[in-house]
């Protein structure tokens, strides 16, 4: 849970704030890559967990993917693949080690962002364009950013965020992980001094999904059961119309010090959900975010919250990409016919009007 860094929320904000004040002498176009020496607080507001899981992409061909810059333009990565190497940096804005970090990857693209592609992606998930863009302004955010649409998640199989992911000029992974330590700069300099691809560049090809519009049909998707087992979401034979909430475990009491607007909007759309759900005409579900989240946790979630309804874990992050879910909470409503009708999202405030005419098709 995300709950563990909550101690710690008040240094991270702190580094993040001071940001645009931090020692300039490492500047673009030095000879090496910038390591940067943390003090003993900032490390420890920077520790984190290693996901060993992404060990495995090492010396992996990378995903050719495009990513869709927050100004607006693109980032074909199979374009640069080959020609120079890359460093993404994955993120949340609510994410504390995430912040607590931005302050060196700055400092990096500030010392190498001429002879190498580097670009701060969100995650996409909890976050949108307009709070990505206010937090870059707030922090001074000097590093190119990119929104996921889940599909560089999906690639990573990532769990949570920070993760660092280096490419080097023969477009293969030479490090990914979470912590921007020693490891880090290591990578960054041997992805400086990698030799330019001999031929064609191998790329991992990426299916990148499409949010589905008002009036397409559902697909089943993978979700995973809070006991841990494996389902899908879909049609369950009763033809009944089908709102689902779609939220995080750890919306209410996580953000509550750092977003008070979206923990209060969490807890508020649970409630009417819960309320609303008396309505035995609709079918009623959950679906949560995968990211810090094990089934153990979504079990807790539905104990603390005496949720009646049945919840799942999104496992591969394939349904908040698929019903464009970026921020959170939102409802999803599905028509008898298993069509999309529309998708209630947090600065909504007629999701009762709405359940009555889902029930009323």
């Amino acid at each position: 849970m995300l709950a563990k860094y909550l101690p710690i929320l008040s240094l991270a904000l702190l580094l993040c704030a001071c940001q645009d004040n931090a020692d300039d002498a490492t500047k673009r176009g030095g000879s090496s890559a910038a390591t940067v020496e943390p003090s003993s607080e900032q490390a420890a507001a920077t520790e984190v967990e290693e996901d060993p899981q992404l060990k495995r992409l090492i010396g992996q061909p990378a995903p050719a993917i495009t990513l869709q810059s927050l100004t607006g333009g693109s980032v074909d990565l199979a374009d640069i693949y080959g020609k120079k190497p890359v460093y993404l940096k994955m993120w949340a804005s609510y994410c504390i080690p995430c912040r607590a970090q931005m302050p060196k990857l700055d400092k990096i693209y500030e010392a190498m962002g001429d002879r190498m592609e580097i670009v701060a992606v969100n995650a996409g998930i909890g976050d949108d364009a307009r709070k990505i863009t206010g937090f870059a302004a707030r922090t001074h955010l000097r590093t190119p950013i990119a929104i996921d649409d889940g599909s560089l998640s999906a690639w990573l199989k990532m769990q949570g965020t920070p993760v660092h992911l280096v490419i080097g000029r023969d477009g293969r992974v030479i490090f990914s992980g979470q912590g921007d330590g020693a490891e880090l700069d290591s990578a960054l300099q041997q992805a400086l001094d990698s030799p330019t691809a001999n031929g064609p560049v191998q790329t991992n090809p990426m299916r990148q999904l499409a949010p589905l519009k008002p009036g397409e049909q559902i697909p089943e998707i993978s979700v995973t059961l809070p006991d841990g087992s494996s389902s899908t979401l879909g049609a369950d034979g009763t033809g009944k119309p089908h709102a689902i909430l779609f939220t995080a475990t750890w919306c209410e009491d996580y953000l509550k010090e750092m977003e008070p607007g979206t923990s209060a909007s969490c807890a508020r759309l649970r409630q009417d959900f819960d309320r609303l759900s008396a309505n035995s005409a609709v079918r009623w579900s959950g679906v949560v975010t995968h990211l810090w989240t094990s089934p153990q946790a979504l079990a807790d979630y539905r104990q603390q919250t005496r949720q009646q309804q049945p919840f799942v874990i999104d496992s591969e992050g394939k349904a908040f990409r698929l019903f464009g879910i970026h921020r959170f909470p939102a409802v999803a409503l599905i028509d008898a016919q298993g069509r999309l009708q529309r998708v209630v999202g947090p600065d909504d405030n007629d999701l009762e009007q709405a359940i009555e005419e889902l029930s009323a098709r």
